[in-house]
């Protein structure tokens, strides 16, 4: 069957809150201590996948739970073992049909063997709510995961959809987010198990993967499948910042998330009539609170180490320039991001009647072209440009090589990697390009307090000058290559 539920973080002067709430209804306990199985190599984590014996009171269960490319829902196969506790049970899931043959070569592999990898010991308090036309089970889970002496508290709030539709889910969410300080995090306990387990404190980055679109759905369809996918680029980077564990990597790759999202908004929007235009205003004002803090990583980690290597006087950025951990995660906690995060979730699942014979491919081209067009009248005119119009020119190449990248299946693959890789110059050096100028803005401000800034301004201007001649000639190059055909 399937699993659909969101997980969230409490905001602690809000646990006493909902504590006192789930006195108030009539809800159960449960005492749910757990064992997961894994490879010492955690084959099975590697590939999203968790496998775990549960004593829930005095009853033992066995779940197998497997990803889906709604990210968001999982295949669960649960059967219970009994009264007693037993060895792992693998028979059932080597027989089943619904079982991937990759799965199963894992559990069957001799030369890693599956083992127990950490435990939990949780308190379960759980009520179910009717709410419209859905069952809801809302689930307080706290007590600790527990792996060789590592032991991580957990105190989360679950939302599961046992019967009904994923919008009254949502509806039934949203006016609890600020009344309760919660916020999604897309961790479940096994993952953060398999951390604890390897003594890891950092979540994992998530990375942008391929999108593979049906010819066949309606252009709302495959809309939702765009958003879908950015999400699940978006949401563990999100989670792992709203989590305090991560790194400057966790954060640029939450703004290419948000710029994909944005950008299928802005070529894509006219595929649904369901679009919140509110999303692309409150998703652009995400993008400019990550943009200060990306800026000063970019300086730290790419413009200073190319300083150092020309014997460039050394400089410290200011104290008050330090990118600010502590806001970053309150901006994934706050209220706001929750709340579009959620619309956007209850947009991808809600159920579509469109039916169109109209080929996506072409209508997807025909807005890709256009942009094309657009972006080749720059190219001739490039450093007639203001600063302003350059900065436009290089978001619309983003825009359009990630509108491209989100119909790829659809298309020829030779001919969009040619296509791409004309791109791909004139992105980087427009790209390094910007990077200099938001650079010298920034450290114009230390020279009245630091003089040695005076050598950086110095080669940060003269690196301009090349990379705008450089830039001029990408998109040249790129002017000269034909629109991809249908």
């Amino acid at each position: 069957m399937f699993e659909m539920e969101l997980k969230f973080q409490v905001s602690e002067d809000k646990k006493d809150a909902l504590l006192k709430a789930f006195q108030r209804k009539s809800c159960m306990v449960k005492a749910l201590n757990a064992k997961y199985y894994d490879t010492a190599q955690f084959d099975l984590s590697a590939h999203s996948i968790s496998l775990r014996q549960r004593l829930e009171n005095e009853q033992w269960f066995q779940t197998l739970k497997l990803p889906t490319e709604q990210h968001l829902k999982r295949v669960e196969f649960e059967e219970s073992l009994g009264m007693n506790e037993t060895a792992l049970q693998l028979d059932n899931y080597l027989k089943s049909k619904h079982i991937p043959k990759y799965v199963k070569s894992i559990f069957t592999q001799t030369d890693h063997p599956l083992a127990i990898q950490f435990q939990t010991q949780i308190e379960r308090k759980f009520t179910l709510f009717n709410f419209q036309n859905s069952d809801i089970e809302v689930s307080y889970d706290f007590g600790k995961i527990i792996a060789h002496q590592n032991i991580l508290d957990i105190n989360e709030l679950e939302f599961e959809l046992k019967q009904g539709t994923v919008q009254d889910l949502i509806s039934f969410i949203l006016p609890r987010i600020k009344r309760y300080g919660l916020w999604l995090d897309t961790r479940t306990k096994a993952q953060r198990g398999t951390l604890l387990a390897q003594d890891i404190q950092e979540n994992p980055v998530q990375f942008q993967t391929p999108l593979f679109l049906s010819a066949k759905d309606s252009q709302e369809k495959a809309l939702q499948e765009i958003f879908n996918h950015c999400l699940q680029h978006l949401l563990p980077n999100s989670s792992a910042i709203a989590s305090g564990h991560f790194n400057s990597k966790h954060v640029h790759q939450a703004r290419v998330a948000i710029r994909r999202l944005r950008s299928a908004l802005k070529t894509f929007s006219s595929w649904s009539l369901r679009i919140d235009p509110t999303w692309q205003t409150q998703l652009a004002e995400l993008f400019r609170q990550l943009g200060t803090t990306r800026d000063l990583d970019v300086i730290r980690e790419e413009l200073l180490p190319q300083l150092e290597a020309v014997d460039a006087p050394k400089f410290k950025l200011a104290e008050s320039e330090a990118p600010d951990r502590q806001s970053l995660t309150q901006l994934f906690r706050a209220s706001n991001f929750n709340y579009l995060m959620l619309s956007l979730i209850q947009f991808i699942y809600q159920d579509t009647t469109e039916n169109s014979d109209a080929s996506i491919h072409k209508a997807a081209l025909k807005k890709i072209n256009k942009l094309h067009q657009k972006i080749q009248t720059d190219a001739e005119n490039y450093l007639e440009l203001d600063i302003e119009a350059r900065h436009k020119t290089r978001k619309n190449l983003k825009r359009l090589r990630y509108s491209i990248e989100f119909i790829t299946s659809l298309c020829d693959e030779k001919d969009v990697k040619q296509y791409i890789k004309v791109i791909k110059p004139a992105q980087e050096s427009l790209g390094l390009y910007n990077d200099l100028i938001v650079a010298e803005e920034i450290l114009k401000k230390l020279v009245k307090t630091d003089t040695k800034v005076w050598f950086a301004l110095g080669w940060i201007a003269a690196e301009k000058n090349r990379l705008l001649i450089q830039s001029q000639q990408d998109l040249l190059n790129f002017a000269k290559v034909n629109a991809l055909k249908s």
